[in-house]
C-alpha cells in the first residue's frame, strides 16, 4: 500500500499532507506515531463517562492532530464534537448529537487505526 492509497482509504488529504510535511518519509513517521496518540480513545472514553469538559478537551486535541497529519474525516468528527462542547455554545450543544458523532468518530478511528497498521505492515 502506498502512502497515497492510505490517505484514500481513511478519507484523508494526502496533498495537503504532502503540502504540510513535505516528505512522505516525515509523514509517514508521524502517520505511524498517530496510533500511540490516545486524543481519540480518551474522547470517547470521556464521553462514555458522561464528563463534558474531558471529552472537549479531548475532541481539541484530536482536532489538532488530525488537522497536523491532514486527516480530513477524523478532524472533522473531532472538531465538530469540539465545537458542541465548547464552553458557552449551549445552543449548539442543544443542537447537536454528540452520541452519534462519538459513535462515528469510534468508527473513523478504528478504521484509520487498522489502515494505519496495515500500511506499516507493508513498508
Amino acid at each position: 500500500m502506498t502512502l497515497q492509497e492510505l490517505y484514500d482509504r481513511i478519507d484523508g488529504n494526502y496533498a495537503e499532507a504532502i503540502g504540510r510535511l513535505r516528505m512522505e518519509k516525515l509523514i509517514t513517521r508521524f502517520i505511524l506515531r498517530f496510533t500511540n496518540d490516545g486524543a481519540c480513545v480518551r474522547l470517547q472514553e470521556a464521553w462514555a463517562a458522561g464528563d463534558d469538559v474531558a471529552t472537549f478537551e479531548a475532541a481539541h486535541a484530536a482536532k489538532g492532530v488530525c488537522a497536523n497529519l491532514s486527516l480530513t474525516k477524523l478532524g472533522n468528527l473531532a472538531s465538530e464534537i469540539c465545537e458542541a462542547l465548547r464552553p458557552g455554545n449551549d445552543a449548539l450543544r442543544a443542537s447537536t448529537d454528540v452520541d452519534a458523532l462519538v459513535a462515528e468518530l469510534g468508527q473513523a478511528y478504528d478504521k484509520t487505526v487498522a489502515a494505519i497498521k496495515e500500511y506499516e505492515a507493508s513498508l
